[in-house]
Protein backbone atom coordinates (compact mmCIF):
# COMPACT_ATOMS: atom_id res chain seq x y z
CA UNK A 1 0.00 0.00 0.00
CA UNK A 2 1.38 3.46 0.50
CA UNK A 3 3.85 3.06 1.17
CA UNK A 4 3.91 0.20 1.03
CA UNK A 5 4.37 -1.88 -0.14
CA UNK A 6 6.03 -3.82 -2.72
CA UNK A 7 7.21 -6.56 -4.70
CA UNK A 8 8.74 -5.43 -7.96
CA UNK A 9 10.67 -7.01 -10.81
CA UNK A 10 14.41 -6.34 -10.41
CA UNK A 11 16.68 -5.07 -13.12
CA UNK A 12 19.77 -7.09 -14.03
CA UNK A 13 22.68 -5.33 -15.73
CA UNK A 14 25.25 -7.12 -17.94
CA UNK A 15 28.75 -5.85 -18.72
CA UNK A 16 30.07 -6.98 -22.12
CA UNK A 17 33.82 -7.44 -22.25
CA UNK A 18 35.56 -7.30 -25.64
CA UNK A 19 38.78 -9.38 -26.07
CA UNK A 20 41.76 -8.06 -28.12
CA UNK A 21 44.01 -10.32 -30.32
CA UNK A 22 47.66 -10.55 -29.10
CA UNK A 23 50.33 -8.88 -31.35
CA UNK A 24 52.40 -11.46 -33.28
CA UNK A 25 56.10 -11.06 -34.45
CA UNK A 26 57.79 -12.61 -37.58
CA UNK A 27 57.18 -16.36 -38.06
CA UNK A 28 60.10 -18.59 -36.85
CA UNK A 29 61.95 -20.91 -39.31
CA UNK A 30 60.40 -24.36 -39.77
CA UNK A 31 61.56 -26.93 -37.20
CA UNK A 32 63.23 -30.23 -38.14
CA UNK A 33 60.74 -33.08 -37.76
CA UNK A 34 62.01 -36.43 -36.38
CA UNK A 35 60.52 -39.70 -37.65
CA UNK A 36 57.32 -40.45 -35.72
CA UNK A 37 57.55 -43.40 -33.33
CA UNK A 38 54.55 -45.47 -32.40
CA UNK A 39 53.33 -44.51 -28.98
CA UNK A 40 53.15 -47.27 -26.40
CA UNK A 41 49.64 -48.45 -25.55
CA UNK A 42 48.33 -46.72 -22.42
CA UNK A 43 45.62 -47.76 -19.99
CA UNK A 44 42.47 -45.68 -19.77
CA UNK A 45 42.77 -42.89 -17.19
CA UNK A 46 41.36 -43.70 -13.77
CA UNK A 47 39.21 -41.26 -11.79
CA UNK A 48 40.91 -39.70 -8.77
CA UNK A 49 40.52 -41.59 -5.53
CA UNK A 50 37.72 -40.34 -3.27
CA UNK A 51 39.00 -39.08 0.08
CA UNK A 52 37.31 -40.31 3.24
CA UNK A 53 34.60 -37.97 4.45
CA UNK A 54 36.73 -37.00 7.44
CA UNK A 55 39.47 -35.71 5.09
CA UNK A 56 37.23 -33.84 2.63
CA UNK A 57 37.13 -30.05 2.70
CA UNK A 58 34.00 -28.83 4.51
CA UNK A 59 31.27 -27.55 2.23
CA UNK A 60 29.96 -24.04 2.95
CA UNK A 61 26.69 -24.04 4.88
CA UNK A 62 23.90 -22.20 3.04
CA UNK A 63 23.13 -18.98 4.87
CA UNK A 64 19.48 -18.47 5.88
CA UNK A 65 17.56 -15.54 4.47
CA UNK A 66 17.27 -12.63 6.89
CA UNK A 67 13.86 -11.07 7.34
CA UNK A 68 15.39 -7.74 8.35
CA UNK A 69 18.83 -6.15 8.48
CA UNK A 70 19.01 -5.49 12.22
CA UNK A 71 16.86 -5.20 15.33
CA UNK A 72 16.98 -2.45 17.96
CA UNK A 73 14.44 -4.19 20.21
CA UNK A 74 15.23 -4.95 23.86
CA UNK A 75 13.45 -7.46 26.15
CA UNK A 76 11.21 -6.03 28.86
CA UNK A 77 8.75 -7.48 31.35
CA UNK A 78 5.03 -7.49 30.69
CA UNK A 79 4.58 -5.59 33.95
CA UNK A 80 6.58 -2.67 32.54
CA UNK A 81 3.93 -2.18 29.83
CA UNK A 82 1.22 -1.57 32.42
CA UNK A 83 -2.26 -3.07 32.70
CA UNK A 84 -2.87 -4.19 29.13
CA UNK A 85 -6.47 -4.31 27.88
CA UNK A 86 -7.18 -4.36 24.15
CA UNK A 87 -9.38 -1.32 23.42
CA UNK A 88 -11.27 -3.10 20.60
CA UNK A 89 -11.99 -6.28 22.59
CA UNK A 90 -9.83 -8.26 20.12
CA UNK A 91 -12.23 -7.57 17.25
CA UNK A 92 -10.45 -8.19 13.94
CA UNK A 93 -7.24 -9.37 15.62
CA UNK A 94 -7.58 -13.04 14.60
CA UNK A 95 -8.12 -12.00 10.97
CA UNK A 96 -4.92 -9.96 10.97
CA UNK A 97 -2.99 -12.78 12.69
CA UNK A 98 -4.03 -15.26 10.00
CA UNK A 99 -2.96 -12.81 7.30
CA UNK A 100 0.54 -12.66 8.80
CA UNK A 101 0.60 -16.44 9.23
CA UNK A 102 -0.12 -16.72 5.50
CA UNK A 103 2.85 -14.47 4.77
CA UNK A 104 5.20 -16.65 6.83
CA UNK A 105 3.91 -19.79 5.12
CA UNK A 106 4.76 -18.41 1.66
CA UNK A 107 8.38 -17.48 2.30
CA UNK A 108 11.32 -19.89 2.87
CA UNK A 109 10.64 -21.58 6.24
CA UNK A 110 14.21 -20.99 7.46
CA UNK A 111 13.97 -17.19 6.98
CA UNK A 112 15.20 -15.56 10.18
CA UNK A 113 13.44 -12.69 11.97
CA UNK A 114 15.12 -10.91 14.87
CA UNK A 115 13.63 -9.69 18.12
CA UNK A 116 16.68 -8.05 19.59
CA UNK A 117 19.16 -10.94 19.81
CA UNK A 118 16.43 -13.56 19.58
CA UNK A 119 16.16 -15.27 16.19
CA UNK A 120 12.90 -16.92 15.12
CA UNK A 121 12.27 -18.72 11.84
CA UNK A 122 9.36 -18.09 9.50
CA UNK A 123 7.98 -21.57 10.18
CA UNK A 124 8.01 -20.86 13.91
CA UNK A 125 6.29 -17.52 13.36
CA UNK A 126 3.62 -19.17 11.19
CA UNK A 127 2.84 -21.68 13.92
CA UNK A 128 2.80 -19.03 16.65
CA UNK A 129 0.48 -16.73 14.65
CA UNK A 130 -1.96 -19.56 13.93
CA UNK A 131 -2.15 -20.36 17.65
CA UNK A 132 -2.51 -16.68 18.51
CA UNK A 133 -5.42 -16.34 16.07
CA UNK A 134 -7.17 -19.32 17.64
CA UNK A 135 -6.74 -17.87 21.13
CA UNK A 136 -7.98 -14.43 20.04
CA UNK A 137 -11.25 -15.80 18.64
CA UNK A 138 -11.84 -18.35 21.43
CA UNK A 139 -15.30 -17.41 22.67
CA UNK A 140 -14.80 -19.41 25.87
CA UNK A 141 -12.10 -16.93 26.96
CA UNK A 142 -12.74 -13.47 28.38
CA UNK A 143 -10.64 -10.58 27.11
CA UNK A 144 -8.56 -10.72 30.29
CA UNK A 145 -7.97 -14.45 29.76
CA UNK A 146 -6.90 -13.82 26.16
CA UNK A 147 -4.42 -11.21 27.35
CA UNK A 148 -3.14 -13.65 29.99
CA UNK A 149 -2.71 -16.35 27.30
CA UNK A 150 -0.64 -13.94 25.20
CA UNK A 151 1.60 -13.10 28.16
CA UNK A 152 2.11 -16.80 28.83
CA UNK A 153 3.13 -17.63 25.25
CA UNK A 154 5.02 -14.52 24.11
CA UNK A 155 8.00 -12.49 25.27
CA UNK A 156 7.79 -8.70 25.12
CA UNK A 157 10.38 -6.56 23.32
CA UNK A 158 10.31 -2.75 23.30
CA UNK A 159 11.38 -0.32 20.62
CA UNK A 160 13.93 2.24 21.81
CA UNK A 161 11.99 4.95 20.02
CA UNK A 162 13.59 8.07 18.62
CA UNK A 163 15.30 9.01 21.88
CA UNK A 164 16.56 5.66 23.19
CA UNK A 165 13.99 5.80 25.98
CA UNK A 166 11.00 4.37 24.08
CA UNK A 167 9.43 7.58 22.75
CA UNK A 168 7.45 6.73 19.59
CA UNK A 169 5.23 8.99 17.45
CA UNK A 170 2.01 7.39 16.17
CA UNK A 171 0.26 8.71 13.09
CA UNK A 172 -2.52 7.25 10.96
CA UNK A 173 -3.40 6.48 7.37
CA UNK A 174 -6.54 5.32 5.61
CA UNK A 175 -8.05 4.33 2.28
CA UNK A 176 -9.68 7.37 0.62
CA UNK A 177 -12.95 7.08 -1.31
CA UNK A 178 -12.95 9.63 -4.17
CA UNK A 179 -15.00 10.57 -7.22
CA UNK A 180 -13.20 9.90 -10.51
CA UNK A 181 -13.68 9.64 -14.26
CA UNK A 182 -12.06 7.35 -16.81
CA UNK A 183 -11.96 10.25 -19.30
CA UNK A 184 -10.83 13.83 -18.73
CA UNK A 185 -13.24 16.73 -18.89
CA UNK A 186 -13.48 20.25 -17.50
CA UNK A 187 -14.00 18.93 -13.97
CA UNK A 188 -11.92 15.74 -13.93
CA UNK A 189 -8.52 16.83 -15.22
CA UNK A 190 -5.94 15.56 -12.72
CA UNK A 191 -4.62 12.19 -13.92
CA UNK A 192 -3.56 9.17 -11.92
CA UNK A 193 -0.79 7.40 -13.80
CA UNK A 194 0.00 3.74 -14.14
CA UNK A 195 3.58 2.56 -13.79
CA UNK A 196 5.60 3.88 -16.77
CA UNK A 197 7.40 1.22 -18.84
CA UNK A 198 10.65 3.22 -18.76
CA UNK A 199 10.81 3.23 -14.95
CA UNK A 200 13.85 1.19 -13.93
CA UNK A 201 14.17 -0.50 -10.56
CA UNK A 202 17.76 -1.44 -9.80
CA UNK A 203 18.47 -3.93 -7.01
CA UNK A 204 21.77 -2.75 -5.54
CA UNK A 205 22.19 -5.96 -3.52
CA UNK A 206 23.22 -7.60 -6.80
CA UNK A 207 26.21 -5.29 -7.13
CA UNK A 208 29.50 -5.27 -5.13
CA UNK A 209 28.94 -1.76 -3.82
CA UNK A 210 28.14 -0.23 -0.48
CA UNK A 211 24.92 1.80 -0.51
CA UNK A 212 22.66 3.44 2.04
CA UNK A 213 19.63 1.81 0.41
CA UNK A 214 18.94 -1.41 -1.46
CA UNK A 215 17.17 -0.07 -4.54
CA UNK A 216 17.51 2.76 -7.03
CA UNK A 217 14.87 3.99 -9.46
CA UNK A 218 15.64 5.74 -12.70
CA UNK A 219 15.36 5.93 -16.47
CA UNK A 220 17.75 5.56 -19.39
CA UNK A 221 18.52 8.56 -21.56
CA UNK A 222 21.19 8.38 -24.27
CA UNK A 223 22.77 5.36 -22.65
CA UNK A 224 22.91 6.92 -19.17
CA UNK A 225 20.86 5.98 -16.09
CA UNK A 226 19.28 9.14 -14.66
CA UNK A 227 16.92 9.74 -11.70
CA UNK A 228 13.28 9.33 -12.66
CA UNK A 229 11.06 12.37 -13.09
CA UNK A 230 10.03 14.31 -9.96
CA UNK A 231 6.53 15.37 -8.94
CA UNK A 232 7.17 18.77 -10.50
CA UNK A 233 8.27 17.15 -13.76
CA UNK A 234 5.16 14.97 -13.88
CA UNK A 235 2.38 17.20 -12.55
CA UNK A 236 3.58 20.71 -13.41
CA UNK A 237 5.62 20.11 -16.56
CA UNK A 238 3.52 17.22 -17.87
CA UNK A 239 6.37 14.95 -18.97
CA UNK A 240 4.08 11.88 -18.94
CA UNK A 241 1.15 13.52 -20.75
CA UNK A 242 0.00 11.87 -23.94
CA UNK A 243 1.84 8.59 -23.35
CA UNK A 244 -1.28 6.54 -22.62
CA UNK A 245 -0.42 6.15 -18.95
CA UNK A 246 -3.56 7.80 -17.52
CA UNK A 247 -5.67 5.32 -15.54
CA UNK A 248 -8.38 7.83 -14.63
CA UNK A 249 -8.83 11.45 -13.57
CA UNK A 250 -9.68 13.19 -10.27
CA UNK A 251 -11.29 16.58 -9.76
CA UNK A 252 -8.92 17.85 -7.07
CA UNK A 253 -5.09 18.01 -7.13
CA UNK A 254 -4.97 17.93 -3.33
CA UNK A 255 -6.99 14.70 -3.26
CA UNK A 256 -4.54 13.28 -5.78
CA UNK A 257 -1.58 14.30 -3.62
CA UNK A 258 -2.95 12.66 -0.48
CA UNK A 259 -4.09 9.57 -2.38
CA UNK A 260 -0.46 9.13 -3.39
CA UNK A 261 0.65 9.56 0.20
CA UNK A 262 -1.89 6.92 1.36
CA UNK A 263 -0.89 4.57 -1.47
CA UNK A 264 -4.29 3.14 -2.37
CA UNK A 265 -7.96 4.05 -2.43
CA UNK A 266 -11.43 3.44 -3.79
CA UNK A 267 -12.76 5.40 -6.76
CA UNK A 268 -16.43 6.03 -7.52
CA UNK A 269 -16.74 6.38 -11.30
CA UNK A 270 -19.26 8.21 -13.52
CA UNK A 271 -21.73 5.29 -13.44
CA UNK A 272 -21.41 5.04 -9.64
CA UNK A 273 -19.47 1.80 -9.89
CA UNK A 274 -16.56 1.48 -7.47
CA UNK A 275 -13.05 0.33 -8.34
CA UNK A 276 -10.03 -0.11 -6.13
CA UNK A 277 -6.76 1.50 -7.09
CA UNK A 278 -3.56 0.03 -5.68
CA UNK A 279 0.07 1.04 -5.30
CA UNK A 280 2.23 -0.03 -8.25
CA UNK A 281 5.58 1.62 -7.70
CA UNK A 282 7.22 4.97 -7.08
CA UNK A 283 9.66 7.27 -8.81
CA UNK A 284 12.36 6.67 -6.20
CA UNK A 285 12.75 10.23 -4.93
CA UNK A 286 12.76 10.61 -1.13
CA UNK A 287 9.50 11.46 0.60
CA UNK A 288 9.38 14.97 2.07
CA UNK A 289 6.65 15.90 4.52
CA UNK A 290 4.36 18.71 3.37
CA UNK A 291 3.29 19.36 6.97
CA UNK A 292 6.87 19.82 8.15
CA UNK A 293 7.57 22.14 5.22
CA UNK A 294 4.54 24.32 6.01
CA UNK A 295 5.64 24.59 9.65
CA UNK A 296 9.30 25.29 8.79
CA UNK A 297 8.29 28.01 6.34
CA UNK A 298 6.03 29.66 8.91
CA UNK A 299 2.81 28.91 7.03
CA UNK A 300 1.36 26.74 9.80
CA UNK A 301 1.96 26.77 13.57
CA UNK A 302 3.86 23.76 14.92
CA UNK A 303 1.03 22.77 17.26
CA UNK A 304 -1.63 23.13 14.56
CA UNK A 305 -0.55 20.55 12.00
CA UNK A 306 -3.22 18.07 10.94
CA UNK A 307 -4.61 16.81 7.66
CA UNK A 308 -7.54 19.22 7.96
CA UNK A 309 -5.24 22.16 8.71
CA UNK A 310 -3.05 21.37 5.69
CA UNK A 311 -6.07 21.06 3.40
CA UNK A 312 -7.50 24.32 4.69
CA UNK A 313 -4.24 26.19 4.11
CA UNK A 314 -3.89 24.84 0.55
CA UNK A 315 -7.49 25.80 -0.22
CA UNK A 316 -6.96 29.33 1.06
CA UNK A 317 -3.70 29.85 -0.88
CA UNK A 318 -4.33 28.53 -4.42
CA UNK A 319 -1.51 30.59 -5.93
CA UNK A 320 0.99 28.65 -3.80
CA UNK A 321 -0.58 25.24 -4.35
CA UNK A 322 1.72 23.80 -7.03
CA UNK A 323 4.90 25.01 -5.36
CA UNK A 324 3.80 23.63 -1.98
CA UNK A 325 2.86 20.22 -3.35
CA UNK A 326 6.05 19.99 -5.38
CA UNK A 327 8.26 20.20 -2.31
CA UNK A 328 7.60 16.44 -2.03
CA UNK A 329 9.35 15.01 -5.12
CA UNK A 330 8.18 11.47 -4.37
CA UNK A 331 5.52 10.20 -6.76
CA UNK A 332 3.29 7.11 -6.64
CA UNK A 333 2.00 5.06 -9.59
CA UNK A 334 -1.15 2.95 -9.46
CA UNK A 335 -2.97 -0.01 -10.94
CA UNK A 336 -6.53 -1.24 -10.79
CA UNK A 337 -6.93 -4.30 -8.59
CA UNK A 338 -9.17 -6.46 -6.47
CA UNK A 339 -8.95 -6.99 -2.75
CA UNK A 340 -6.57 -5.19 -0.49
CA UNK A 341 -5.33 -2.67 0.21
CA UNK A 342 -2.10 -4.60 0.59
CA UNK A 343 0.88 -3.90 2.78
CA UNK A 344 4.55 -4.56 2.17
CA UNK A 345 4.16 -8.27 2.97
CA UNK A 346 1.45 -8.56 0.31
CA UNK A 347 -1.44 -9.39 2.64
CA UNK A 348 -4.67 -7.42 2.89
CA UNK A 349 -4.52 -4.82 5.65
CA UNK A 350 -6.98 -5.10 8.52
CA UNK A 351 -8.53 -1.80 9.68
CA UNK A 352 -7.30 -0.76 13.13
CA UNK A 353 -5.07 -3.84 13.38
CA UNK A 354 -2.39 -3.31 10.72
CA UNK A 355 0.50 -0.95 11.35
CA UNK A 356 3.37 0.35 9.22
CA UNK A 357 6.92 0.53 10.59
CA UNK A 358 10.47 0.65 9.27
CA UNK A 359 10.90 -2.71 7.51
CA UNK A 360 14.70 -2.53 7.79
CA UNK A 361 14.71 -2.85 11.58
CA UNK A 362 11.43 -4.42 12.72
CA UNK A 363 10.26 -8.00 11.99
CA UNK A 364 7.77 -7.99 9.11
CA UNK A 365 4.41 -9.58 9.87
CA UNK A 366 5.07 -9.86 13.61
CA UNK A 367 2.47 -9.23 16.33
CA UNK A 368 2.95 -6.07 18.31
CA UNK A 369 1.43 -4.02 21.11
CA UNK A 370 0.91 -0.27 20.86
CA UNK A 371 0.24 2.03 23.80
CA UNK A 372 -0.68 5.60 22.89
CA UNK A 373 -3.69 7.98 22.62
CA UNK A 374 -6.53 8.29 20.09
CA UNK A 375 -8.67 11.34 19.25
CA UNK A 376 -12.17 11.79 20.65
CA UNK A 377 -14.63 13.76 18.49
CA UNK A 378 -17.80 15.71 19.18
CA UNK A 379 -20.94 15.46 17.02
CA UNK A 380 -19.52 17.97 14.52
CA UNK A 381 -16.24 16.10 14.04
CA UNK A 382 -14.16 18.45 16.16
CA UNK A 383 -11.50 16.97 18.44
CA UNK A 384 -12.58 17.10 22.09
CA UNK A 385 -9.48 15.44 23.45
CA UNK A 386 -7.35 12.31 23.36
CA UNK A 387 -7.92 9.07 25.26
CA UNK A 388 -5.19 6.59 26.22
CA UNK A 389 -5.48 3.06 24.83
CA UNK A 390 -3.57 -0.18 24.27
CA UNK A 391 -4.07 -2.47 21.28
CA UNK A 392 -2.62 -5.66 19.82
CA UNK A 393 -1.66 -5.14 16.17
CA UNK A 394 0.30 -6.74 13.32
CA UNK A 395 3.33 -5.21 11.57
CA UNK A 396 2.16 -5.55 7.94
CA UNK A 397 3.21 -2.40 6.10
CA UNK A 398 5.88 0.25 5.70
CA UNK A 399 6.21 3.70 4.11
CA UNK A 400 8.58 6.31 2.79
CA UNK A 401 7.97 8.59 5.77
CA UNK A 402 8.04 5.75 8.32
CA UNK A 403 11.72 5.44 9.16
CA UNK A 404 13.60 4.70 12.34
CA UNK A 405 12.57 3.18 15.65
CA UNK A 406 10.36 6.12 16.65
CA UNK A 407 7.60 6.03 13.99
CA UNK A 408 4.44 3.96 13.62
CA UNK A 409 1.52 4.48 11.22
CA UNK A 410 -1.85 2.91 12.12
CA UNK A 411 -4.15 1.82 9.29
CA UNK A 412 -7.68 3.03 10.14
CA UNK A 413 -9.50 1.54 7.14
CA UNK A 414 -11.58 3.08 4.33
CA UNK A 415 -13.81 6.14 4.14
CA UNK A 416 -14.43 9.47 5.78
CA UNK A 417 -14.54 8.32 9.41
CA UNK A 418 -11.23 6.51 9.03
CA UNK A 419 -9.83 9.66 7.42
CA UNK A 420 -11.02 11.70 10.39
CA UNK A 421 -9.05 9.55 12.83
CA UNK A 422 -6.00 9.30 10.58
CA UNK A 423 -5.93 13.05 10.03
CA UNK A 424 -5.89 13.85 13.75
CA UNK A 425 -3.54 11.09 14.87
CA UNK A 426 -0.12 12.35 15.91
CA UNK A 427 0.46 11.19 19.45
CA UNK A 428 3.36 9.90 21.50
CA UNK A 429 3.40 6.40 22.89
CA UNK A 430 5.29 3.12 23.16
CA UNK A 431 5.78 0.24 20.73
CA UNK A 432 6.36 -3.39 21.73
CA UNK A 433 6.81 -6.57 19.70
CA UNK A 434 5.65 -10.04 20.71
CA UNK A 435 8.25 -12.81 20.28
CA UNK A 436 6.94 -16.39 20.59
CA UNK A 437 8.47 -18.24 23.53
CA UNK A 438 8.16 -21.53 21.72
CA UNK A 439 7.21 -22.54 18.20
CA UNK A 440 7.05 -26.00 16.62
CA UNK A 441 8.08 -27.44 19.95
CA UNK A 442 11.43 -25.60 20.22
CA UNK A 443 12.29 -22.43 22.07
CA UNK A 444 13.07 -19.28 20.13
CA UNK A 445 16.82 -18.78 20.22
Amino acid sequence: MRKAPMLFATLGMAVVLAGCAAHRGPAPPPATVAPRQAAPEQAAPQPPAQLPASQQAPQPTPQPTLGQATSPLTPVSWESAGNIKDDLDFQGFALACRASAGYYQKIPPATIFFFGNQAVTASQMAQALAELASAAEDKSKTDDEKAAWIKEHFLLYQSPGDDGAGHVIFTGYFEPVLRASRKPDERFRYPLYKRPPDLLEIDLSSFPVKADRQKLYGRIEQGRVLPYYTREDIDSKGVLNGKGLELCFLDDPVDRFFLQVQGSGRLVLEDNSTVRILYDGKNGHPYKSLGKFLVASGKLPKDGVSLDAIRRFLSEHPSELDADLNINPSYTFFRFGDGGPYGNIQVALTPNRSIATDAAIFPKGAPALIVTEKPRFDAKGNVEGYDPFARFVLNQDTGGAITGAGRVDIFFGPGAEAGLYAGQMQQAGRLYFLCPKEANGSAAR
